[in-house]
């Protein structure tokens, strides 16, 4: 964006005088000029800021680049209809990429997008790498899980393990755990094929003064007695974690490109989708986003209003909120052209889809007209 030219602004005639009174335009039109110039400066200066605008929209059951955005074998699977579409968010500035104020101005305007403080979601020292890096991490996750949740909802069994996938330097885990180990127990509670290994790992850490863990390395068990430590303010042990998970199919994801784990629950209905007879959709076109963990509970995610707007946009006829965007998704959302489904599990996603497919919204989960959480049905 561009400033006004100085020169199209009317300028006051000089008043008839005194040498002084001539020599005022003068100075009036410089100011003036000086004026513009700061402005036209302000605008196009940098500003700490991000941009959130509706991303590109990904059909879950149909082919991206000419193949399957998700593929199962080593079990049967059935023909699919319809769509299933996963959202993305485009971000403008963050680590590594500039935002000017007028892009924010004109965003804070325009109404459609959301103007963020970049600390808000990344550390200052955070480099344009680092995003990635995380993405492709949470991405990568979100698989894992999403394959979990869809065999918790199947009734499928699988193992999940717990791995040390990092050591802190100069934490209580140096010199004692490594990566690669596979955790065991704490305390004597099992955690391995535990899905919430993890959160009682750290659950215990946080509430004990020692940690004894049990770890297979190789093809011993061995057993490490830790003192947690406060590190960045919190008791642990100096240590990062990942799921390790063997399922009883083979789920390949096509979605290079793509980060963040918003799309699990997506996922999730369309591998269930794939592994059940029938069109889930009863080939009618749904969209939805959410994280989700194994047990299959939905969580946030960030840009639900340019999500729904996204969805809107490529005639979706459902849109699946989680209950904690409720608010923003009602807001953005034009509901003469979508209905809104509230989710908070993935048992309430796919119930969303087999009864808009059936043409019965009676029983549907909605977000209330005003945002708000509540329990009731149909609001």
């Amino acid at each position: 964006m561009t400033a006004n030219d100085p020169r199209g602004v009317p300028v006051p005639e000089a008043p008839s005088g005194g040498e002084k009174r001539r020599r005022a335009p003068r100075l009036t039109t410089t100011s003036g000029v000086m004026t513009y110039v700061l402005i036209a400066l302000a605008v196009l200066l940098p500003v700490p800021y991000m941009l959130q605008l509706p991303g590109p929209v990904f059909n879950t059951l149909g082919d991206h680049e000419g193949k399957p955005m998700i593929d199962v074998s080593g079990a049967k699977t059935y023909p699919t209809d319809g769509r299933i579409d996963m959202l993305t968010v485009a971000v403008s500035g963050g680590p590594g990429r500039d935002t000017y104020a007028s892009q924010a101005l004109g965003a804070l305007f325009a109404g459609k997008e959301t103007v963020i403080p970049t600390e808000a979601y990344y550390p200052i020292d955070t480099t344009r790498e680092d995003v990635a890096e995380t993405n492709s991490v949470e991405m990568s996750s979100s698989q894992d899980v999403a394959v979990a949740a869809a065999m918790e909802q199947l009734d499928e069994p699988y193992e999940v393990h717990l791995l040390v996938d990092g050591v802190v330097p100069d934490s209580p885990a140096e010199g004692q755990l490594r990566k690669g180990d596979r955790i065991i127990s704490v305390n004597g509670e099992k955690l391995d094929s535990e899905p919430d290994a993890a959160k009682i790992l750290s659950r215990t850490v946080q509430s004990s003064q020692n940690v004894d863990l049990v770890v297979e390395r190789g093809d011993e068990d061995v057993d490490v007695a830790l003192d947690p430590a406060t590190i960045e303010g919190r008791h642990a042990i100096g240590i990062t974690m990942k799921q390790d998970f063997e399922f009883p199919v083979d789920v390949a994801f096509n979605v290079e490109g793509i980060g963040g784990p918003s799309a699990g629950t997506m996922f999730a209905l369309a591998i269930i989708d794939e592994l059940t007879p029938g069109a889930m959709t009863g080939g009618k076109h749904v969209a939805g986003t959410g994280e989700i963990d194994p047990a299959g509970k939905v969580g946030p995610i960030g840009g639900a209003r340019q999500k729904v707007a996204a969805s809107t946009a490529q005639g979706a006829e459902l849109f699946m909120s989680p209950a904690e965007n409720c608010a923003e998704v009602i807001q953005a959302a034009d509901q003469s052209k979508i209905t809104v489904a509230r989710i908070d599990t993935l048992d309430d996603a796919q119930n969303a889809v087999e009864q808009y497919a059936a043409g019965d919204t009676s029983d549907l989960k909605k977000c209330p007209a005003g945002g708000a959480d509540n329990n009731e049905k149909g609001q």
